[in-house]
């Protein structure tokens, strides 16, 4: 059962203002329509107005600091890092541009950058929790996990309130082998937050990897109440009902799979295995044929093996 990574790197730090200009002349007053227009979703048209900023005021490190931040909540990683190193180059003490420009670096993949990042913001300021919170998230996707529970143990430490933190201390523990360190950690970002639908998931994942399957179904229960979409928990109820001997449930956990993702060959496969539990060896055999079209090894392995 994979955990999921929902604790993503923030933009903990911004520059963003309380007014909006409706019309603008100066570049100041263009990063507030810029500021304005994003927080309304306007993404692009928050682009353009950062961008004539700095037509206007090639050396304001504020309207490249923005601009990144709108280009990376528009999806652009690539064009955000420029953003956010330009910005460095004209204020090499704005500590939001390295947090976020680490958070542009981990988005491409960029750990290591991303960690460099992260540590000169914290450098500049050591007292911000999420920078640590952050830096941790990208030193667990290093594998890391000694460092990022030190870097989570720290934000927490700061802000003993984040359950976002807790959540991934938690995951840190659950990937290094810990899981009953992991579910504490789940259990007190539950605490804080009891509509916090990944905790309420990862703590599900840490009890069925240490052998409580009944207390797994039960936070698994809870995470698809306060999110149905969260495709990843049908998989795993599924697997941890046809652990109890449930499989009909796990049948019907697939089947919801398969609506949101019907292209899931993982899916196809668990529900071709508990249909054989029940003895439908025709839906098995359909299922397992389906997952092996989508590329599914297990499968193809198994119509081997019965001559199919």
């Amino acid at each position: 059962m994979n955990i999921i990574h929902r604790a993503s790197i923030v933009a903990a730090v911004s520059l963003l203002l309380h007014t909006t200009t409706v019309v603008a002349e100066t570049a100041d007053e263009y990063i507030e329509l810029g500021i304005g227009l994003g927080r309304q979703g306007h993404v692009q048209e928050a682009i353009d107005s950062f961008s004539r900023a700095i037509m206007l005021d090639p050396e304001n490190a504020g309207a490249y600091y923005n601009r990144g931040l709108a280009k990376s909540l528009g999806g652009d990683a690539r064009q955000a890092l420029a953003d956010y190193t330009r910005a460095i180059d004209l204020d090499p003490k704005l500590l939001g541009a390295y947090n976020n420009r680490g958070f542009a670096r981990a988005a491409l993949g960029d750990f290591r950058g991303a960690v460099a990042d992260i540590s000169k913001a914290i450098a500049l300021d050591p007292a911000i929790p999420e920078f640590y919170n952050n830096r941790g998230t990208a030193r667990s996707a290093l594998g890391d996990y000694k460092g990022a529970i030190a870097d989570y143990s720290r934000s927490i430490q700061l802000s003993p309130q984040l359950a976002g933190a807790y959540n991934n201390r938690g995951l840190a523990k659950s990937l290094s082998g810990d899981h009953r360190g992991a579910i504490s950690d789940f259990s007190l970002a539950l605490e804080r937050d009891q509509g916090y639908d990944a905790a309420w998931y990862n703590r599900g994942n840490a009890r069925a990897n240490s052998g409580d399957l009944k207390g797994a179904l039960e936070d698994y229960n809870k995470a698809l109440i306060l999110n149905t979409g969260l495709v990843e928990a049908y998989n795993n109820r599924a697997c941890t009902k046809a652990a109890l001997g449930d499989y009909q449930g796990a049948i019907d956990d697939m089947n919801r799979l398969l609506q949101i993702r019907p292209e899931n060959a993982e899916a196809y496969y668990n529900r071709g295995l508990a249909r054989k539990q029940l003895g439908d060896a025709g839906g098995a055999i359909e299922d397992m044929q389906k997952a092996a079209s989508l590329g599914d090894t297990l499968s193809i392995q198994a119509l081997r093996a019965l001559g199919k």
